[in-house]
């Protein structure tokens, strides 16, 4: 993996860990920031759903850490590649700009760990010079 690679993974991780946040214990501060159409009592209505979407967008930086950890290229770009849904996702439904807020570094990360070659393991015998 190249460190290009390695830097969109880890930022797109973060941005899933943001999110969380934000959704989890922020939703009813920020949610007029984000969208100041959003009234405080529809904010306190729904404070437990963002909580919920907020603890799925952490399992998704988590699957994307654990991934690159553990060396698990597959649970890494599965993760990637499911943020990168949630964005379409967000684009069709609410906001085209969602693709360029939330899906681009995930976009870049994918693609930049899909075509990144791995390092071959040496095997166990000995070479001399």
């Amino acid at each position: 993996m190249t460190k290009a690679a390695k830097i969109f993974a880890v930022l797109a991780a973060l941005e899933c860990f943001g999110i969380m946040v934000l959704e989890m214990f922020y939703w009813e501060k920020a949610g007029m920031n984000v969208d100041p159409a959003l009234s405080a009592e529809f904010l306190t209505q729904t404070v437990s759903m963002a909580a919920n979407q907020g603890l799925y967008n952490g399992f998704l930086g988590l699957g994307i850490i654990v991934g690159m950890i553990g060396r698990n290229k597959v649970l890494m770009l599965f993760s990637i590649f499911c943020v990168i849904l949630a964005a379409i996702y967000g684009a069709y439904s609410l906001d085209i700009a969602i693709i360029f807020k939330q899906g681009i570094i995930p976009i870049i990360a994918f693609f930049l760990n899909l075509t990144a070659k791995e390092k071959r393991k040496s095997n166990s015998t000995l070479h001399f010079k």
